[in-house]
């Protein structure tokens, strides 16, 4: 349950879209997909496909991932558990736009939004993962320890995810974009298309070796996939 008290009027749950669906083919109206409850009880939340090579095993319930500054690849790490039925909620991310997450794979249905927690966004976001099984927040700052190892206690009696845009010590996985490449400007002209990305990925524990992915993100349908690794006549914009 929420305490609204402490969390005041700024949350919202975003109203379902109209439209078949988002860009990675799963239409908001279709419900929980099949295996929903078993999702609920595993050891993981599943993440898209096309992070699948850097996530092996999908995103550790009780964990936190840190996703760098903001941008399309903390939604995409979000997406994989809304496709499978999860709620999800973002906190901390005014300029969010909903069509966008919808595009990659968050069902807005099942998606709670808390534009600005303000300077009790800890308890925010702890009241969040009592009812979320996935938390995409975006700090105001540094998290001082003793208010990490709090958020962390409450993920582990939960067995939430916690998707950081930023940095979080002691993160139990961390992706980065290290290399970005835009399609569609050409000599000085055109529009910008697509965006194909060098993801690199660590962590501790199992997650400790480094793995490195080329992603479009996002495809020039505003989906997320796997990109090949080979150099294309892309202006760098990055």
């Amino acid at each position: 349950m929420f305490d609204i008290v402490r969390m005041g009027t700024g949350i919202s749950q975003v109203r379902r879209l109209a439209g078949e669906g988002n860009c990675n083919g799963v239409s908001p109206t279709d419900g929980p997909l099949p295996g929903y409850e078993a999702l609920l009880a595993s050891g993981a939340l599943p993440v898209l496909p096309a992070l699948g090579e850097l996530l092996p095993g999908g995103l550790a319930r009780g964990s936190v991932v840190a996703a760098g500054r903001w941008s399309l690849l903390c939604l995409a790490l979000a997406a994989g558990a809304s496709v499978a039925g999860a709620w999800c909620a973002v906190a901390g991310v005014p300029q969010l736009g909903v069509s966008a997450a919808a595009c990659v794979g968050l069902d807005p249905a099942r998606m709670l939004l808390v534009a600005d927690p303000g300077t009790a966004w800890p308890q925010v976001v702890a009241s969040l993962l009592d009812g979320c099984e996935l938390v995409l927040l975006r700090p105001p700052g540094h998290a001082p320890a003793q208010v990490r190892r709090r958020l962390e206690a409450v993920l582990r009696r939960c067995g939430g995810v916690l998707v950081v845009a930023g940095d979080w010590d002691g993160a139990q996985a961390r992706l980065l974009v290290t290399r970005q490449e835009w399609a569609g400007i050409e000599a000085g002209h055109g529009r910008l298309r697509a965006r194909r990305v060098l993801v690199v990925a660590d962590g501790r524990g199992a997650a400790a070796r480094p793995r490195t992915q080329w992603l479009w993100l996002p495809a020039p349908d505003g989906s997320v996939g796997l990109a090949d690794q080979v150099l294309s006549e892309m202006q760098d914009a990055g």
